[in-house]
């Protein structure tokens, strides 16, 4: 199965995003966490999966950001082989530089989302 998991704490960010992918119709799920710590729970709790879904990751969040996410998903026991685009309205050099430094981390992309990046997002890492 075809999965995006959309982490951002902006709900209405997200609401646009799951239409955007959805009129793309090329996923078979399109899941939303608006807190960092839920999605960590979501993919702990469906480790036995061994579908592997394409992250949209903010990376400005409260309580747990995204470079943190990273961390702690990283801990967890099975990993399933998701991959991670950081997408961000952040315009701080570091953070593209952090993103390098990622070997999780497959894309850096900024804000909006457009059905141009999901088509070639999808088509480039989803299997």
């Amino acid at each position: 199965m075809k999965r995006i998991v959309l982490i951002d704490d902006d709900e209405t960010t997200n609401y646009l995003n799951k239409l955007i992918i959805e009129r793309a119709a090329l996923v078979d799920e399109v899941v939303s966490f608006d807190s960092a710590q839920d999605a960590l729970n979501f993919f702990s709790n469906n480790q036995d999966e061994e579908d592997e879904s394409l992250v949209l990751l903010d990376i400005n969040m409260p309580i747990m950001n995204g470079w943190q996410f990273l961390d702690r998903y990283q801990m967890l026991q099975k990993q399933n082989g998701n991959k991670f685009v950081i997408l961000t309205s952040s315009i701080n050099p570091a953070d593209k530089e952090m993103a390098e430094e990622k070997n999780s981390i497959i894309e850096y992309m900024a804000k909006p989302l457009s059905i141009e990046m999901i088509n070639e997002l999808v088509s480039n890492y989803l299997n």
